[in-house]
């Protein structure tokens, strides 16, 4: 296979039709249920199902147009925690990803689509534009054969009872500009470097007052900047932010006293007992040798989502090869190409990793990173030569999204037997000034934004762990360019999940293509 459906995917960048990451908001308990999954015909050519390559939520394809005549029903029951039951089928599993959409893997097939979401306006002069979650519907999906020779489209619907019908009646409507906060001229006001250094003083006062064992400084890059555009390159800014959605999905899941499934997202990974992990582990110095690519500058682009996971297959394929000098994975490929995220809107290293695992891996000379490009080649794939190469086996470290286990021996077994792996932060306002020592969090706002900072959901590269002083740390490569932190990297506190720090480990690894 010459990188699957790749020439389909050499399209013209659709500039100006990419707006955010998807916004919908599902709970698992919402998807729990039995479901009718209408599947159309399966092809040996994979598509994009009417999607935007990047995805678009403004313009979401329509079930008629792009499924047509249904070629086959499924029906299948999601239970808690994980598992997925058919008739005709052995017992599969599920998982949720994020608040978005979720992913079943039963029989031969894996099916994955976003949760359907449509818009109105108030009755205002202003017009609102307000979106409404439909969890007992998707959007128009994709699945595949387990081999990956075979590609179809899907939709599913709920088979609701009487009581959810009635819930699922009078569902809110939730502005989209409900989240959007009113900023002030001070939050608007571009950043000199005096106003940074008022702005370190205070931070330093504070993390002395409460002994947080790290330290900050004026950072160049900001100087120009507002603090609404430095809150900006700090991450994608969500319906629900990580913290809020693991405490919402939290409540039936640390209930269950059942015993998990093991998860599609986990096959060929098992962190079953193994030998005792050293004390401290770092990627970047394995006996002197370092197994990273150099820290990049993600610049203005939402795009730390697929920065992170293509880093880590990067330093996994080089792990593999015992070679720190082959070329890096390109990170544009998905990020301009997959139809599964929103490009430089934002969206999920598990589906970065998902789309590399059914679409194949470049290198990066093929498709050079750059903010305002678009989904064209730079090099000839015919002359590429030598073996192809694919993501496989993308999970949740654990079992499936939001399961509560023992995340600092999982995400440190992870890292050790497998190498780098995606964490997710959601940095308050005074990580943007870091400069080095062990972070920790604030008990409280510095105000010096005067409480309007939003957070948001940044991915970053775990690449060590260790102690200092007596405090257990990770240590992390940034997207924010060398001249942020700890030269790009930094250190945060471990197993007291520190700006959600342990919440969502994602991880896949790099195999050969042999299609």
């Amino acid at each position: 296979m010459l990188w699957r459906g790749l020439h389909a995917l050499i399209i013209p960048a659709l500039t100006g039709l990419v707006v955010a990451d998807l916004p919908v908001h599902c709970l698992h308990h919402e998807i729990i249920g039995n479901w009718r999954f209408s599947l159309g015909r399966l092809s040996s050519q994979r598509s994009s199902c009417g999607h935007l390559r990047p995805d678009s939520q403004d313009l979401q394809p329509g079930r008629a147009e792009h499924i047509g005549k249904v070629d086959k029903e499924l029906l299948i029951s999601l239970k808690d925690p994980n598992v997925a039951e058919a008739d005709e089928h052995q017992p599969g599993t599920w998982t949720m990803i994020y608040d978005e959409g979720f992913e079943v893997s039963i029989g031969n097939h894996n099916f994955f689509a976003f949760s359907n979401f449509t818009f109105g306006k108030d009755g205002d002069a202003r017009h609102l534009k307000h979106n409404i979650s439909h969890c007992h519907e998707t959007m128009v999906g994709w699945y595949h054969s387990k081999d990956r020779e075979q590609f179809g489209c899907y939709y599913a619907s709920k088979i609701l009872s009487d009581e959810e019908m009635r819930a699922s009646n009078s569902k809110q409507e939730v502005p989209l500009t409900s989240r959007e906060k009113p900023k002030t001229l001070f939050y608007q006001t571009k950043l000199s470097h005096h106003h940074q250094r008022q702005v370190v003083h205070n931070l330093t006062e504070m993390i002395q007052q409460q002994s947080l064992g790290w330290s900050a400084r004026p950072m160049e890059k900001w100087t120009g900047l507002s603090l609404l555009q430095v809150n900006s390159y700090a991450g994608i800014k969500r319906e629900n932010r990580v913290g809020q959605m693991l405490r919402q999905h939290g409540a039936s899941y640390r209930s269950l006293e059942k015993k998990r499934a093991k998860s599609f997202l986990q096959t060929g990974s098992s962190l079953r007992a193994l030998p005792k992990l050293p004390d401290s582990w770092d990627w970047s110095d394995v006996n002197g040798r370092s197994f990273l690519e150099p820290v990049m500058d993600q610049s203005e682009c939402g795009s730390c989502y697929v920065a992170s996971a293509m880093r880590m297959l990067t330093a996994r394929h080089k792990i593999n090869q015992n070679d720190t000098n082959v070329l890096p994975w390109s990170i544009s490929f998905p990020l301009q190409c997959s139809e599964y995220n929103q490009g430089c809107k934002g969206g999920y290293g598990i589906l970065a990793a998902k789309w590399s695992q059914e679409v194949g891996l470049l290198p990066a000379n093929c498709m050079r990173y750059t903010t305002e490009g678009s989904c064209e080649l730079e090099c000839d794939l015919k002359a590429l030569g030598g073996k192809r190469y694919r993501a496989d086996n993308h999970r949740y470290v654990g079992s499936y999204y939001g399961e509560h286990g023992d995340k600092v021996n999982e995400i440190k077994s992870e890292l050790f037997h497998h190498g780098p792996l995606i964490l997710g932060i959601e940095p308050g306002e005074d990580f943007m000034w870091y400069s080095d020592g062990i972070y920790r969090s604030p008990s409280a706002p510095s105000g010096a934004s005067k409480s309007e900072w939003e957070r948001v959901d940044h991915a970053v590269l775990l690449v060590g762990y260790g102690e200092e002083g007596g405090q257990k740390y990770w240590k992390l490569q940034n997207s924010w360019g060398e001249d942020w932190g700890e030269k790009g990297f930094f250190r945060i506190v471990m197993g007291e999940n520190d700006s959600g720090i342990e919440s969502i480990p994602e991880a896949a690894d790099v195999v050969v293509d042999e299609q």
